[in-house]
């Protein structure tokens, strides 16, 4: 793989597929409690790659408020049952009106709804600066979400 720094580094098919194998084979984990994968919408090669190469996968689905974007999660949630990959739940992200749908269309797959993280204007102000990074609205969500979700219920398992 060519290490590209601050260019874009265009892949496709093989050429993903190469990259995470490379990635997972060259990287020193050390001991991860957690190996967190920020993944594009939808199915990919690179979905079905990570599937295949990570133990003990369990997935935790990030969706807009959109019911168009949901589509794409009920999809991957098909792909995932007829896989046996666990999900942990689903989190509403950038959320901007309170009548969202998305815990309703979440608990009819069957999947736990473990909340919703607004959209923060401030967040894009505080980027570079970690203490008013920590003191928007979005950070205080995102632990509290953290904190009620089953991370760690994993962690005490081992898992």
């Amino acid at each position: 793989v060519a290490y590209s720094g601050d260019s874009a580094l265009p892949l496709r098919g093989a050429d993903v597929s190469n990259a995470l194998i490379e990635l997972f084979a060259v990287t020193r984990w050390g001991e991860l409690d957690f190996l967190i994968i920020d993944m594009p919408p939808g199915i990919s090669d690179a979905t079905l790659d990570i599937i295949r190469f990570v133990r003990r996968i369990e997935f935790l689905i990030v969706t807009t408020s959109s019911v168009l974007a949901f589509e794409t999660v009920r999809k991957l949630v098909g792909l995932l049952s007829d896989l046996r990959v666990p999900v942990i739940g689903v989190i509403e992200n950038m959320k901007f009106r309170e009548n969202s749908v998305i815990g309703r269309l979440a608990a009819e797959l069957g999947l736990r709804f473990l909340g919703a993280v607004p959209f923060d204007a401030g967040v894009e102000d505080a980027l570079g600066d970690v203490e008013r990074l920590l003191g928007t609205v979005f950070a205080r969500r995102l632990e509290e979400l953290v904190s009620k979700s089953d991370f760690w219920r994993l962690k005490r398992k081992g898992g």
